[in-house]
C-alpha cells in the first residue's frame, strides 16, 4: 500500500487549503472507459478494463518494453492524484511516472510525477498538485527481466481532503484483516485442514466536529457514489502514506449534527470493507 507525492510542479492554484497531511478520499473519477489507449493490451484484458472499479478484470500487457497508458481527461476542471488498485508493477520493479501534455508546445509531454518504484502491489496513490488537462498518461518502464504489467483499476480525479483527524480506535487498513474460514475435524478429532472461504480488510473510521456546511459542500458526492463504487482512501498519510485501502462503504453515512459555540457540527463513522491482497 502506498501514496506518493509529488510537489516538483505547480501547474494550478489549490483549490482547498486543507493540510496536505489531511485524511484523503479518492472517489472521484473521470476517466472513462473510451477515453483509455495502451501501447499494448492482451486479449480479453483491454486497457478499457481500467475504467470499471471490479478488481476481477483489469488491463494486461502483452510487452515488458516502456510502455504508456493515457487517458483522456475533461480539461475543464483539475485533478491530482492517481489511484491504482490491484497491480503487479511493485513486485516486477516497473517504474512508473506520471506526464501531461504540454500546454505550450504541441505533441510534448510535462512530467508530474517522477518516476517511482511501488513498495509493494497493494493499492497507491499517487498525489500531485492540482492541474488542468485534456490528458494523463502513465509511463512504466521496466527493469531488466521484467514480466508484462497488469492493472486492474485507475481513478484520475480530485480528491476530498477531510478537516479533522481520526478518532481513537481505528485500525490501520494493512492490520485490519477480516477472514472467514473453515476448520475440519474427522469424528476422531484429527485436524483435517483448513479453508478460507472469505477474505477482506474491514475497518472503521470516526471524524468528529467536522463544519456542517463542510460535509454539505463536500460529501454529498462521495455520500451517494461510495454506495455504488469503491474509493481510495488513506487516513494518516503524512505518518503512515503507505496505508492505503480500496474499498466500499458498509452502510449510508448518516452524519449526527451537534450545535456548538462555532455553529453546527457534524460527527461521521465509515464503515469500510477493503480489498484484501
Amino acid at each position: 500500500m502506498a501514496l506518493v507525492l509529488s510537489y516538483a510542479l505547480v501547474l494550478a492554484e489549490p483549490l482547498d487549503s486543507t493540510d496536505a497531511s489531511a485524511p484523503v478520499l479518492g472517489w472521484h473519477s473521470v476517466v472513462q472507459a473510451g477515453g483509455i489507449l495502451a501501447d499494448h493490451e492482451a486479449a480479453g484484458y483491454p486497457a478499457s478494463n481500467l475504467a470499471t472499479p471490479s478488481t476481477a478484470e483489469g488491463w494486461r500487457s502483452t510487452s515488458a518494453a516502456e510502455q504508456t497508458v493515457t487517458f483522456a481527461l475533461p480539461g475543464g476542471e483539475a485533478v491530482d492524484y492517481v489511484g491504482i488498485e490491484r497491480h503487479n508493477l511493485g513486485s516486477t520493479g516497473w517504474n512508473l511516472s506520471l506526464e501531461i501534455p504540454d500546454p505550450e508546445d504541441a505533441g510534448a509531454w510535462i512530467e508530474v510525477l517522477a518516476p517511482v518504484v511501488l513498495a509493494g502491489d497493494a493499492p497507491a496513490m499517487l498525489r500531485f498538485e492540482p492541474a488542468y488537462a485534456s490528458a494523463m498518461r502513465l509511463r512504466l518502464t521496466p527493469p531488466d527481466g521484467a514480466a508484462p504489467p497488469e492493472i486492474a483499476v485507475v481513478y484520475i480525479g480530485r480528491l476530498t481532503r477531510i478537516p479533522r483527524g481520526i478518532q481513537p480506535g481505528a485500525v490501520p487498513i494493512r492490520y485490519a484483516g477480516s477472514t472467514d474460514i473453515v476448520t475440519g475435524f474427522a469424528e476422531s478429532g484429527d485436524y483435517l485442514g483448513r479453508i478460507v472461504t472469505r477474505r477482506s480488510l474491514t475497518t472503521s473510521v470516526s471524524f468528529r466536529y467536522l463544519p456542517d456546511s463542510w460535509f454539505r459542500a463536500n460529501m454529498d458526492g462521495f455520500a451517494r457514489a461510495s454506495m455504488e463504487r469503491p474509493f481510495f482512501f488513506c487516513f494518516l498519510p503524512a505518518l503512515y502514506p503507505g496505508d492505503v485501502g480500496y474499498g466500499v462503504v458498509k452502510g449510508d453515512l448518516r452524519p449526527e449534527q451537534e450545535m456548538t459555540g462555532e455553529g453546527v457540527m457534524v460527527h461521521i463513522t465509515l464503515q469500510i470493507d477493503a480489498v484484501a491482497l
